[in-house]
Protein backbone atom coordinates (compact mmCIF):
# COMPACT_ATOMS: atom_id res chain seq x y z
CA UNK A 1 0.00 0.00 0.00
CA UNK A 2 1.11 3.46 -0.66
CA UNK A 3 1.56 5.53 2.30
CA UNK A 4 1.40 9.21 1.78
CA UNK A 5 3.72 11.29 4.56
CA UNK A 6 0.98 14.33 4.86
CA UNK A 7 -1.63 11.93 5.87
CA UNK A 8 0.52 9.55 8.05
CA UNK A 9 2.67 12.48 9.26
CA UNK A 10 2.31 15.92 8.43
CA UNK A 11 -1.07 16.04 9.48
CA UNK A 12 -0.69 15.33 13.46
CA UNK A 13 1.69 18.22 13.23
CA UNK A 14 -0.42 20.14 15.76
CA UNK A 15 0.86 17.78 18.26
CA UNK A 16 4.21 17.55 18.02
CA UNK A 17 6.41 19.02 20.70
CA UNK A 18 9.11 21.85 18.88
CA UNK A 19 12.35 21.95 20.54
CA UNK A 20 14.89 24.34 18.87
CA UNK A 21 18.61 23.21 19.38
CA UNK A 22 21.23 25.96 20.49
CA UNK A 23 24.31 26.68 17.74
CA UNK A 24 26.72 25.57 20.29
CA UNK A 25 25.03 22.27 20.96
CA UNK A 26 24.70 21.35 17.16
CA UNK A 27 28.46 22.35 17.11
CA UNK A 28 28.60 19.26 19.82
CA UNK A 29 26.61 17.00 17.41
CA UNK A 30 28.09 17.41 14.63
CA UNK A 31 31.59 17.03 16.27
CA UNK A 32 30.60 13.73 17.79
CA UNK A 33 28.99 12.63 14.28
CA UNK A 34 32.18 12.95 12.49
CA UNK A 35 34.01 11.01 15.25
CA UNK A 36 31.49 8.24 15.44
CA UNK A 37 31.54 8.39 11.86
CA UNK A 38 35.39 8.03 11.75
CA UNK A 39 35.10 5.25 14.04
CA UNK A 40 32.40 2.91 12.57
CA UNK A 41 34.01 3.34 9.41
CA UNK A 42 36.04 0.67 10.24
CA UNK A 43 33.28 -1.66 11.20
CA UNK A 44 32.61 -3.71 8.30
CA UNK A 45 29.15 -3.51 7.86
CA UNK A 46 29.25 0.19 7.91
CA UNK A 47 31.66 0.19 5.42
CA UNK A 48 28.89 -1.59 3.03
CA UNK A 49 26.84 1.62 4.37
CA UNK A 50 29.22 4.21 4.77
CA UNK A 51 27.79 6.82 2.49
CA UNK A 52 25.55 7.61 5.01
CA UNK A 53 27.09 7.18 7.78
CA UNK A 54 27.61 10.66 9.49
CA UNK A 55 24.39 12.04 7.97
CA UNK A 56 22.21 9.04 10.36
CA UNK A 57 24.69 9.73 13.51
CA UNK A 58 24.27 13.89 13.03
CA UNK A 59 20.20 12.84 13.08
CA UNK A 60 20.69 10.29 16.14
CA UNK A 61 22.12 12.82 18.00
CA UNK A 62 19.85 15.90 17.04
CA UNK A 63 16.94 13.76 18.13
CA UNK A 64 18.76 12.39 21.66
CA UNK A 65 19.18 16.11 22.35
CA UNK A 66 15.75 17.09 21.97
CA UNK A 67 14.47 15.01 23.84
CA UNK A 68 17.19 15.40 26.46
CA UNK A 69 16.28 19.41 26.18
CA UNK A 70 12.15 18.30 27.13
CA UNK A 71 13.03 16.03 29.71
CA UNK A 72 15.87 18.41 31.20
CA UNK A 73 17.66 15.33 31.78
CA UNK A 74 20.95 14.13 30.25
CA UNK A 75 21.09 10.67 29.49
CA UNK A 76 23.11 10.87 25.84
CA UNK A 77 26.23 8.58 26.28
CA UNK A 78 29.36 10.57 24.24
CA UNK A 79 31.65 7.80 24.01
CA UNK A 80 32.56 5.93 21.17
CA UNK A 81 33.58 2.45 20.23
CA UNK A 82 32.39 -0.94 18.41
CA UNK A 83 28.50 -0.88 17.75
CA UNK A 84 27.82 -3.86 19.50
CA UNK A 85 28.67 -2.31 22.60
CA UNK A 86 25.85 0.29 22.61
CA UNK A 87 22.93 -1.91 21.41
CA UNK A 88 20.79 -0.50 24.44
CA UNK A 89 18.40 1.97 24.96
CA UNK A 90 18.57 5.31 24.54
CA UNK A 91 17.49 6.27 27.69
CA UNK A 92 19.24 3.05 29.80
CA UNK A 93 20.82 5.45 31.75
CA UNK A 94 17.42 7.33 33.02
CA UNK A 95 16.57 3.85 34.09
CA UNK A 96 13.85 3.25 30.87
CA UNK A 97 14.29 0.36 28.30
CA UNK A 98 13.28 3.48 25.77
CA UNK A 99 14.72 4.04 22.52
CA UNK A 100 14.85 6.99 20.38
CA UNK A 101 14.58 6.95 16.52
CA UNK A 102 15.01 9.92 14.04
CA UNK A 103 14.70 10.87 10.71
CA UNK A 104 14.89 13.70 8.64
CA UNK A 105 11.60 15.34 7.56
CA UNK A 106 9.74 13.80 4.82
CA UNK A 107 11.12 10.80 5.29
CA UNK A 108 9.80 7.73 7.42
CA UNK A 109 11.48 6.45 10.45
CA UNK A 110 13.34 3.19 10.12
CA UNK A 111 13.15 0.48 12.93
CA UNK A 112 13.70 -3.52 13.43
CA UNK A 113 11.01 -5.47 12.34
CA UNK A 114 11.75 -7.60 15.41
CA UNK A 115 10.69 -4.85 17.93
CA UNK A 116 13.30 -5.14 21.32
CA UNK A 117 11.86 -1.95 22.59
CA UNK A 118 9.59 1.02 22.26
CA UNK A 119 10.63 3.84 20.56
CA UNK A 120 10.60 7.94 21.12
CA UNK A 121 9.65 9.24 17.60
CA UNK A 122 11.42 13.05 16.28
CA UNK A 123 11.53 14.46 12.90
CA UNK A 124 13.99 16.25 12.24
CA UNK A 125 11.95 19.77 10.52
CA UNK A 126 15.28 21.64 9.97
CA UNK A 127 18.93 22.90 10.38
CA UNK A 128 18.07 23.33 14.32
CA UNK A 129 14.43 22.60 14.63
CA UNK A 130 13.07 19.23 16.23
CA UNK A 131 9.95 18.00 16.22
CA UNK A 132 9.40 15.47 19.08
CA UNK A 133 6.14 13.22 17.51
CA UNK A 134 5.53 11.04 21.06
CA UNK A 135 6.37 7.72 22.35
CA UNK A 136 5.25 4.64 20.30
CA UNK A 137 4.64 1.11 22.32
CA UNK A 138 5.81 -2.00 20.70
CA UNK A 139 2.19 -3.40 19.84
CA UNK A 140 1.76 0.05 17.67
CA UNK A 141 5.42 -0.56 16.62
CA UNK A 142 4.37 -4.06 15.68
CA UNK A 143 1.25 -3.24 13.82
CA UNK A 144 2.46 0.05 11.88
CA UNK A 145 5.07 -0.94 9.25
CA UNK A 146 5.66 -1.33 6.09
CA UNK A 147 8.58 -2.17 4.15
CA UNK A 148 8.00 0.21 1.05
CA UNK A 149 8.89 3.34 3.60
CA UNK A 150 12.50 1.69 3.08
CA UNK A 151 14.47 4.68 0.56
CA UNK A 152 17.71 2.25 0.29
CA UNK A 153 17.10 -0.91 -1.76
CA UNK A 154 20.19 -2.35 -0.34
CA UNK A 155 18.53 -1.89 3.63
CA UNK A 156 15.39 -2.95 2.10
CA UNK A 157 17.19 -6.22 0.85
CA UNK A 158 18.73 -7.09 4.08
CA UNK A 159 14.85 -7.68 5.38
CA UNK A 160 15.46 -6.62 9.36
CA UNK A 161 14.29 -3.14 9.14
CA UNK A 162 10.71 -1.38 8.20
CA UNK A 163 9.62 1.84 7.68
CA UNK A 164 6.90 3.02 10.46
CA UNK A 165 3.70 4.80 10.10
CA UNK A 166 1.71 5.08 12.64
CA UNK A 167 2.06 8.66 14.21
CA UNK A 168 -1.41 8.99 14.89
CA UNK A 169 -1.07 5.95 17.33
CA UNK A 170 1.79 8.12 19.00
CA UNK A 171 1.33 9.04 22.66
CA UNK A 172 2.31 12.07 23.87
CA UNK A 173 4.59 12.79 26.70
CA UNK A 174 6.78 16.11 28.49
CA UNK A 175 8.26 14.44 31.17
CA UNK A 176 9.84 11.37 33.13
CA UNK A 177 6.94 10.29 34.84
CA UNK A 178 5.04 10.71 31.61
CA UNK A 179 6.70 8.19 29.82
CA UNK A 180 6.79 6.01 32.71
CA UNK A 181 2.93 6.23 31.86
CA UNK A 182 3.04 5.57 28.26
CA UNK A 183 4.95 2.22 29.20
CA UNK A 184 1.97 1.07 31.29
CA UNK A 185 -0.19 2.16 29.09
CA UNK A 186 -0.94 -0.33 25.94
CA UNK A 187 -2.40 0.67 22.56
Amino acid sequence: MFRNYYEDVEKYKQYYILITLQENIISKAIDFATKKTEKKLNEFHHKIDGESEYKRALTGIKGELAVEQLLEKEFIDWSIGESQNYDKADLFPLGLNIGIKSVERGKFPIIHKKIKRPEIITIIYDWNNVLICGFASIPVLRKYQDDNLIIDPNLRKKGTKTGFYGFDFLQDFKSIKDLINCTWYRK
